[in-house]
Formats: structure tokens, sequence, C-alpha cells
């Protein structure tokens, strides 16, 4: 707390305690304003530390990553069983010489920028079914070069980093942590600003599991907010938010079932950070929170309005939720499309998510 608090201390500075690839942080920026966000997945704060702070020489270093995808060198190095069962024998070894590379680099912008550029090459050279979030394996796939796919990488982030480095004078970092447990002082944040889990509509470290596999990073599962496995029938004497009461209840029959005890988990964990989110605010402080309420059998479930009641028993007031307009994009829960996991948020499909903002303010 005590390296934080200097770096939010003052007037006009923006939070996102689910911050994802640093979207927040990057459009805050683009304005002018302060921010700072907070992200459990190694791999989200890897991509925000790029995006937010690309290598100054990006020439230099893609002429480094050219070299090493045309001159890649393959090493017998160990590498995860399941890294090579889905990226095979030869890509593997390539892999490993890839790595060995990287180890070999100072700690710097330009490994991070490398590091990265390598993560966005695994699944497209692997036996992972193309155009799919959920890991799926098309058993007619032959994995594709590696070698390749980190070369169109490279040119991708070059490309994009080249793009966002703006407005470097601007403070905008992401750090590792825990959204239940803000590292920021008391009354210390303007604004929150975020998109949360919505349930357990997507796993962040299932759907990377090739990057933390590759890279042998720990997955904290355990840690993260809408888990939907491994929770223990704690959730005795718990009660849900009256939108909640009946699925947690009658539809997922409380703790007896997997369903049941996850929802019990997302309710309290997204207890523990609002508290949290009203702990950091000043006085009149605002909250925004992008929601989405999905359909499951056959009706609303009705996150929105849990998540409403939540801010209201915390002690958040002016409690409100506001439609948000969509382009007809693309929502990524499971249990959709049977390959691809994705749906849509046309308003005119019946099962489509209806997305909200949801506003409140700090007393």
């Amino acid at each position: 707390m005590d390296m934080v608090a200097p770096a939010v201390a003052g007037a006009g500075v923006i939070v996102d305690p689910f911050a994802g690839c640093g979207s927040t942080m990057a459009a805050a920026r683009q304005r002018g304003i302060r921010s700072i966000g907070v992200e459990l997945s190694r791999l989200g704060v890897l991509i925000s530390d790029v995006r937010l702070n690309p290598p100054t020489n990006l020439e230099d270093v893609l002429e480094r990553a050219e070299v090493w995808a045309g001159s890649a060198v393959g090493t017998d190095d160990p590498i995860d069983t399941s890294v090579v069962s889905w990226l095979g024998e030869e890509n593997s070894r390539i892999l490993a010489g890839l790595l060995a590379r990287l180890k070999s680099l100072e700690e710097s912008a330009e490994k991070r920028w490398l590091s990265l550029a390598l993560s966005s090459a695994l699944r497209p050279a692997s036996i992972w079914l193309p155009g799919s979030i959920k890991p799926q394996i098309d058993p007619s796939r032959s994995p594709p070069s590696i070698q390749n796919q980190f070369r169109r990488a490279v040119r991708r982030l070059y490309y994009d980093t080249r793009r966002e480095a703006h407005g470097q004078d601007v403070p905008a970092q992401v750090l590792k942590g825990d959204a239940r447990c803000l590292p920021f002082g008391n009354g210390t944040v303007d604004a929150v600003l975020t998109s949360p889990p919505y349930w357990t509509m997507y796993d962040y470290f299932d759907v990377q599991r090739l990057t933390y596999l590759a890279f042998q990073w720990p997955q904290e599962r355990h840690l993260q907010v809408g888990r939907a496995a491994r929770i223990s029938q704690d959730g005795q004497g718990f009660k849900a938010p009256e939108p909640m009461m009946d699925w947690y209840q009658s539809v997922f029959r409380g703790e007896t079932t997997i369903q049941g005890r996850a929802l019990r988990a997302y309710l309290v964990d997204m207890h523990s950070h609002v508290n949290e989110a009203l702990r950091v605010l000043r006085p009149d402080g605002v909250a925004v929170y992008a929601m989405a309420d999905s359909h499951r059998h056959g009706r609303k479930f009705e996150l929105v309005a849990a998540m409403c009641d939540i801010l209201r028993n915390a002690g958040f007031k002016n409690v409100q939720a506001n439609p948000r307009p969509t382009s007809n994009r693309r929502i990524l829960p499971a249990g959709r499309d049977p390959l691809t996991g994705r749906f849509s948020s046309d308003p005119d499909d019946a099962t489509a998510v209806t997305e909200q903002l949801i506003v409140a303010r700090r007393p």
C-alpha cells in the first residue's frame, strides 16, 4: 500500500479493479486522466504493461523478433506435456528455444513485448479449434508452424503498440492484485470504473491455458471471482440478494450443486469487492460497473439487479442501472455456441444479453 498510495494521491484518479487488458487505463490516458488498474491474471498484467508502456525502440525490437522467427532453433528443454499435446513435438522444441532466448534477456519492456508476442502465437500454432474461445481440439488440424505464427504475432503487436504509443506523460499502470483487497488508502480514489466477471461465464485462466503452461506461471483459479470449480460447501447461513434468491435456493439447489456454490461464492466475492470500492473512494466518488443479464433456463438471470442490491447494502447511494448501447457485439459466456462459446447481444435475439451500466456514489 505504501508503494501504491503516492501514485494515486491528488485529484482526478480512476481505478479499474478488474483491469483485464488495460482498456480503461488506455482510454483514460487518451483523455489526460491518471489511472491505475488491478488485475489478478498475470497475462492480463503483461498485456496491459505492453500496451501502456511499450518499448521506446520498437523498430529494434521488431528487428530482433524477425531474426528470432527466421532462425528459430529448437531445444530439448522440458516443456509441459499438455503443451506438447496441443502444439506437437516440433513446435514444442521451437517453443523451448524461443523461451530460452527470452530468459537470456534482462527484464525490460523489450522482454515483456517479446513474451506477449510469443504468447499470442501459441493458440494459432496448436490444434485448438480456430475461432473458439473455449479450449477445444480440432481433430483434423495439424499444428501450423509456430515460427510463422510468432512472426505474424510480432507484426500485429508492432502495429498495435506503435498506434497506442502516445500520451506517455499521463500516469497509467496495472498492478497484479485482487479486487477484493485493493492496494490503496482510504478515500484516495475519485472513481471506480470497471467491468467485473459475469459470474462463471468466462474462465480467464482456462482460455489462456497454453500461455500459463508454456511460461510455467501459476494459475490462481482459487482467487478468481466467478470460478466454477473446487468450491467447498461452506455457505451455511448465506442469504442471496433478492433477485438471486430463487436462483440460489430453487434452481441451483443451494450448496448441494456446483452451480449453487459458484453463485454463492461469486456474490460473496462481489460483496467483498464492493466494500473495498467504498473504502477507497473519496466522499461523493463515483463507481461505474458495466454488467449484463444473460438468459438461463428460459428466463433472465438478473445479475445487474443483484449487483445493485449489493451496492446499496454496502452503503452506496443513488444506485441506478441504465441500458448500455451495443452494436451487436459478441459476448463470451460458456454454453451457447457449442463450438465457439459465443452468442450475440442483438436486442432482437430472445437469448441475448442485456448490457447495462450501473452508476453509484459513495456518501
